[in-house]
């Protein structure tokens, strides 16, 4: 590694298990004495992003990510959501500061206000239940009670937050989307005999059809918003790793091949944009 001055706005975007693209990302940064100076993200972007804020590296991220058993986290909610976010908060605040103001680079997160149908965006005071807010899920995580505000995922309205960075630094943007695609295709249809279909509602590696349509309705709507924001706000550099489109969100266990894609992409884009990102300082 070595340093070779270049600082950016770095921009993380949500996706579940895509968004362990994240952590590829960083590596491919550090590799190259790239210095994040400030970063705006969304859901796993703002977990990831918060981890980096405080001064963590990429490999020590990633080992915390490889030490997790996925299962044990899981809880019940009383807040709307299948699974809770008690154990997540608990496994976070061993890792993180209190506040933001106590991580070493500035951080916004984007959540959304429920109850008043809002977009609002997080930079101090509690840090974790931000985060959590940020990455909550409707119907599946729990929503978060935060400094008066029931919150849930940022990503319905804000899932790469550009227009953010924005207003944190002048620096040049890197911008990482790790977004579900919105046209890959559904199976509507199931061949197998009525008593195999009773026996195995839920094919291994298959969604129910129900979740299916419930993110798809999620990223229908969202990708023109990510279209529309990223043409008023373009970063200089814009990385969607060319993950599979098979990697659903709660492919928890697809860490390693999801952190390569995101390592891969970003050297690629490097090797060009090194000296876009040096014209811009």
């Amino acid at each position: 590694m070595h340093d070779n001055g270049i600082k950016i706005g770095l921009v993380l975007g949500g996706g579940g298990a895509r968004g362990f693209a994240h952590v590829g990302v960083l590596r491919s940064l550090e590799n190259h004495g790239v210095q994040v100076c400030a970063v705006a993200a969304c859901s796993i972007g703002g977990i990831i992003g918060a981890l980096h804020a405080s001064g963590q590296s990429a490999t020590r991220i990633q080992t915390m990510f490889e030490s997790i058993d996925l299962i044990r986290l899981l809880d019940r909610s009383k807040m709307g959501g299948l699974l809770g976010g008690a154990r997540v908060s608990g496994l976070l605040q061993r890792y993180l500061p209190r506040t933001f103001e106590e991580l070493a680079i500035p951080l916004a997160v984007t959540a959304v206000d429920v109850q008043r149908g809002k977009l609002v965006v997080l930079n101090k005071g509690e840090l974790v239940p931000a985060l959590l807010g940020s990455s909550a899920l409707p119907g599946i995580f729990a929503a978060v009670r935060h400094s008066g505000r029931v919150l849930v995922d940022g990503g319905l309205l804000n899932n790469l937050p550009v227009d953010v960075i924005r207003t944190m630094t002048l620096a040049p943007v890197v911008a990482v989307d790790t977004t579900e695609p919105a046209d890959r295709h559904l199976v509507f249809s199931d061949e197998r005999p009525v008593w195999e279909k009773v026996r195995r509602p839920v094919l291994r590696g298959k969604r129910p059809l129900m979740f299916e349509m419930m993110m798809k309705a999620i990223d229908i709507p969202r990708a023109p918003l990510n279209s529309m924001r990223l043409s008023l706000h373009p970063p200089e550099v814009l990385i969607r790793p060319p993950l599979d489109p098979d990697l659903k969100v709660e492919d928890y266990l697809r860490f390693r091949e999801a952190m390569e894609c995101g390592y891969a992409a970003t050297e690629r884009h490097l090797q060009e944009d090194l000296p876009i990102l040096a014209d811009n300082q």
